[in-house]
Protein backbone atom coordinates (compact mmCIF):
# COMPACT_ATOMS: atom_id res chain seq x y z
CA UNK A 1 0.00 0.00 0.00
CA UNK A 2 2.80 2.38 0.93
CA UNK A 3 4.61 1.38 -2.26
CA UNK A 4 1.55 2.29 -4.36
CA UNK A 5 1.24 5.68 -2.63
CA UNK A 6 4.91 6.32 -3.33
CA UNK A 7 4.48 5.51 -7.01
CA UNK A 8 1.46 7.82 -7.24
CA UNK A 9 3.35 10.61 -5.50
CA UNK A 10 6.36 10.14 -7.77
CA UNK A 11 4.14 10.17 -10.83
CA UNK A 12 2.50 13.40 -9.71
CA UNK A 13 5.88 14.96 -9.08
CA UNK A 14 7.07 13.97 -12.54
CA UNK A 15 3.93 15.44 -14.11
CA UNK A 16 4.32 18.66 -12.16
CA UNK A 17 7.98 18.86 -13.15
CA UNK A 18 7.06 18.36 -16.81
CA UNK A 19 4.39 21.04 -16.63
CA UNK A 20 6.83 23.38 -14.95
CA UNK A 21 9.44 22.75 -17.65
CA UNK A 22 6.86 23.38 -20.37
CA UNK A 23 5.78 26.60 -18.68
CA UNK A 24 9.39 27.75 -18.39
CA UNK A 25 10.07 26.97 -22.06
CA UNK A 26 6.92 28.82 -23.08
CA UNK A 27 7.91 31.82 -20.99
CA UNK A 28 11.36 31.81 -22.58
CA UNK A 29 9.88 31.71 -26.08
CA UNK A 30 7.46 34.49 -25.19
CA UNK A 31 10.27 36.54 -23.69
CA UNK A 32 12.40 36.00 -26.80
CA UNK A 33 9.46 37.06 -29.00
CA UNK A 34 8.92 40.30 -27.08
CA UNK A 35 12.64 41.06 -27.09
CA UNK A 36 12.80 40.55 -30.85
CA UNK A 37 9.71 42.71 -31.35
CA UNK A 38 11.13 45.49 -29.20
CA UNK A 39 14.43 45.31 -31.08
CA UNK A 40 12.59 45.56 -34.40
CA UNK A 41 10.53 48.52 -33.21
CA UNK A 42 13.68 50.25 -32.01
CA UNK A 43 15.39 49.59 -35.35
CA UNK A 44 12.47 51.01 -37.33
CA UNK A 45 12.17 54.02 -35.02
CA UNK A 46 15.88 54.84 -35.40
CA UNK A 47 15.60 54.55 -39.18
CA UNK A 48 12.51 56.74 -39.28
CA UNK A 49 14.34 59.45 -37.36
CA UNK A 50 17.18 59.31 -39.90
CA UNK A 51 14.90 59.09 -42.95
CA UNK A 52 12.47 61.90 -42.10
CA UNK A 53 14.81 64.83 -42.86
CA UNK A 54 16.14 63.06 -45.98
CA UNK A 55 12.77 62.30 -47.52
CA UNK A 56 10.94 65.47 -46.48
CA UNK A 57 13.66 67.84 -47.72
CA UNK A 58 14.44 66.20 -51.06
CA UNK A 59 11.02 65.23 -52.38
CA UNK A 60 10.35 68.15 -54.73
CA UNK A 61 13.95 68.25 -55.96
CA UNK A 62 13.93 64.53 -56.71
CA UNK A 63 10.70 64.88 -58.68
CA UNK A 64 12.11 67.74 -60.74
CA UNK A 65 15.11 65.60 -61.75
CA UNK A 66 12.96 63.03 -63.54
CA UNK A 67 13.20 62.95 -67.37
CA UNK A 68 10.34 64.61 -69.21
CA UNK A 69 10.11 61.72 -71.67
CA UNK A 70 9.58 59.09 -68.95
CA UNK A 71 7.08 56.47 -70.16
CA UNK A 72 4.55 56.95 -67.32
CA UNK A 73 3.05 60.15 -65.95
CA UNK A 74 3.64 59.07 -62.32
CA UNK A 75 6.76 57.85 -60.54
CA UNK A 76 7.30 56.46 -57.04
CA UNK A 77 10.24 57.79 -55.06
CA UNK A 78 11.84 55.53 -52.47
CA UNK A 79 14.17 56.70 -49.70
CA UNK A 80 16.29 54.30 -47.64
CA UNK A 81 18.92 54.88 -44.97
CA UNK A 82 22.24 53.95 -46.62
CA UNK A 83 24.16 53.92 -43.33
CA UNK A 84 21.99 51.50 -41.36
CA UNK A 85 21.24 47.91 -42.38
CA UNK A 86 20.18 44.84 -40.41
CA UNK A 87 20.81 41.21 -41.28
CA UNK A 88 17.36 40.10 -40.02
CA UNK A 89 14.88 42.95 -40.35
CA UNK A 90 13.62 44.34 -43.65
CA UNK A 91 15.14 47.68 -44.51
CA UNK A 92 12.61 50.48 -43.76
CA UNK A 93 11.87 53.05 -46.43
CA UNK A 94 9.82 56.17 -47.03
CA UNK A 95 7.88 56.70 -50.24
CA UNK A 96 6.27 59.50 -52.25
CA UNK A 97 4.71 59.91 -55.67
CA UNK A 98 5.73 62.35 -58.38
CA UNK A 99 3.29 63.40 -61.10
CA UNK A 100 4.10 64.84 -64.51
CA UNK A 101 2.05 67.87 -65.51
CA UNK A 102 1.57 68.40 -69.26
CA UNK A 103 0.22 71.50 -70.96
CA UNK A 104 -1.16 69.39 -73.80
CA UNK A 105 -3.70 66.82 -72.65
CA UNK A 106 -3.15 64.95 -75.91
CA UNK A 107 -1.14 65.47 -79.08
CA UNK A 108 -2.92 66.85 -82.17
CA UNK A 109 -3.12 64.39 -85.04
CA UNK A 110 -3.78 66.91 -87.80
CA UNK A 111 -2.61 70.34 -88.90
CA UNK A 112 -5.76 72.35 -88.19
CA UNK A 113 -7.93 71.92 -85.07
CA UNK A 114 -10.19 74.97 -85.26
CA UNK A 115 -12.71 75.25 -82.42
CA UNK A 116 -11.17 72.29 -80.57
CA UNK A 117 -9.15 74.14 -77.93
CA UNK A 118 -10.94 72.46 -75.01
CA UNK A 119 -10.03 69.01 -76.33
CA UNK A 120 -6.33 69.70 -75.89
CA UNK A 121 -6.10 72.02 -72.89
CA UNK A 122 -7.38 72.05 -69.30
CA UNK A 123 -7.86 75.61 -67.95
CA UNK A 124 -6.57 74.63 -64.49
CA UNK A 125 -3.40 73.14 -65.99
CA UNK A 126 -2.94 76.02 -68.45
CA UNK A 127 -2.69 78.46 -65.53
CA UNK A 128 0.39 76.59 -64.29
CA UNK A 129 2.15 77.40 -67.56
CA UNK A 130 1.00 81.04 -67.81
CA UNK A 131 4.46 82.61 -67.45
CA UNK A 132 5.85 80.34 -70.18
CA UNK A 133 3.12 81.17 -72.70
CA UNK A 134 4.00 84.83 -73.17
CA UNK A 135 5.36 85.54 -76.63
CA UNK A 136 8.64 86.95 -75.33
CA UNK A 137 9.37 83.64 -73.61
CA UNK A 138 9.32 81.55 -76.78
CA UNK A 139 12.55 79.57 -76.78
CA UNK A 140 13.92 76.81 -78.97
CA UNK A 141 10.56 75.05 -78.74
CA UNK A 142 8.27 77.42 -80.68
CA UNK A 143 4.79 77.58 -79.20
CA UNK A 144 2.94 80.74 -80.19
CA UNK A 145 0.11 81.30 -77.71
CA UNK A 146 -2.49 83.99 -78.41
CA UNK A 147 -4.90 85.25 -75.76
CA UNK A 148 -8.55 85.89 -76.52
CA UNK A 149 -7.74 89.56 -77.23
CA UNK A 150 -5.00 88.71 -79.75
CA UNK A 151 -6.87 87.87 -82.93
CA UNK A 152 -4.39 88.52 -85.73
CA UNK A 153 -0.94 87.33 -86.66
CA UNK A 154 1.05 88.09 -89.79
CA UNK A 155 3.76 85.66 -90.81
CA UNK A 156 6.66 86.20 -93.14
CA UNK A 157 8.37 83.08 -94.43
CA UNK A 158 8.31 79.46 -93.39
CA UNK A 159 8.33 78.46 -89.71
CA UNK A 160 8.18 75.30 -87.61
CA UNK A 161 5.69 76.05 -84.84
CA UNK A 162 2.54 75.17 -82.95
CA UNK A 163 -0.02 77.98 -82.95
CA UNK A 164 -2.66 78.13 -80.20
CA UNK A 165 -5.39 80.76 -79.88
CA UNK A 166 -7.83 81.15 -76.98
CA UNK A 167 -10.32 82.85 -79.31
CA UNK A 168 -10.62 83.58 -83.03
CA UNK A 169 -7.43 83.91 -85.08
CA UNK A 170 -6.65 85.38 -88.48
CA UNK A 171 -3.40 84.36 -90.16
CA UNK A 172 -2.18 86.74 -92.83
CA UNK A 173 1.06 87.39 -94.69
CA UNK A 174 2.95 84.86 -96.75
CA UNK A 175 4.60 81.63 -95.71
CA UNK A 176 4.17 78.10 -94.46
CA UNK A 177 3.49 76.94 -90.89
CA UNK A 178 4.84 73.44 -90.33
CA UNK A 179 3.35 72.05 -87.16
CA UNK A 180 -0.27 72.59 -86.10
CA UNK A 181 -2.86 75.27 -85.36
CA UNK A 182 -5.39 74.97 -82.52
CA UNK A 183 -8.05 77.59 -81.82
CA UNK A 184 -10.96 78.07 -79.45
CA UNK A 185 -12.88 80.09 -82.01
CA UNK A 186 -12.81 80.54 -85.77
CA UNK A 187 -9.65 80.31 -87.86
CA UNK A 188 -9.27 82.62 -90.87
CA UNK A 189 -6.40 81.62 -93.13
CA UNK A 190 -4.97 84.01 -95.70
CA UNK A 191 -4.64 82.75 -99.26
CA UNK A 192 -0.85 83.00 -99.07
CA UNK A 193 -0.59 81.13 -95.77
CA UNK A 194 -0.12 77.38 -95.93
CA UNK A 195 -0.55 75.01 -92.96
CA UNK A 196 1.29 71.68 -92.97
CA UNK A 197 1.05 69.10 -90.20
CA UNK A 198 4.49 68.24 -88.79
CA UNK A 199 4.55 65.48 -86.18
CA UNK A 200 8.18 66.04 -85.16
CA UNK A 201 7.55 69.70 -84.32
CA UNK A 202 4.51 68.75 -82.27
CA UNK A 203 6.38 66.06 -80.35
CA UNK A 204 9.14 68.52 -79.44
CA UNK A 205 6.70 71.19 -78.27
CA UNK A 206 4.45 68.79 -76.34
CA UNK A 207 7.43 67.28 -74.53
CA UNK A 208 9.01 70.67 -73.80
CA UNK A 209 5.90 71.98 -72.03
CA UNK A 210 5.91 69.47 -69.20
CA UNK A 211 7.27 69.41 -65.68
CA UNK A 212 7.40 67.06 -62.72
CA UNK A 213 6.11 67.92 -59.26
CA UNK A 214 5.43 66.18 -55.97
CA UNK A 215 1.87 64.84 -55.85
CA UNK A 216 -0.17 66.28 -52.99
CA UNK A 217 -0.44 64.14 -49.84
CA UNK A 218 1.53 61.34 -51.48
CA UNK A 219 4.22 60.79 -48.81
CA UNK A 220 3.98 57.63 -46.69
CA UNK A 221 6.30 55.52 -44.54
CA UNK A 222 4.97 52.00 -45.08
CA UNK A 223 4.79 49.51 -47.93
CA UNK A 224 1.12 49.02 -48.88
CA UNK A 225 -0.11 45.45 -49.27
Amino acid sequence: MKAQKGIVTLTLLLLLSSLLMIAMLFNQEELHFYRAMNAQQKYYAENDVALLPISRQNLQQECEKLPLDYADSVYRLEFKNPTKKHRTFDEPAHFAWCERISLFQKMPSRGISAGEFSQYFDPAITLLFAKFLQQENISQYPLYWFSEREKHWEINGNIYAVIVAEGDLTLSGKGEIRGAVITQGLLHQGENVKLVYNKKTLQEVVQAYRFWRLAKRSWYDFEPL
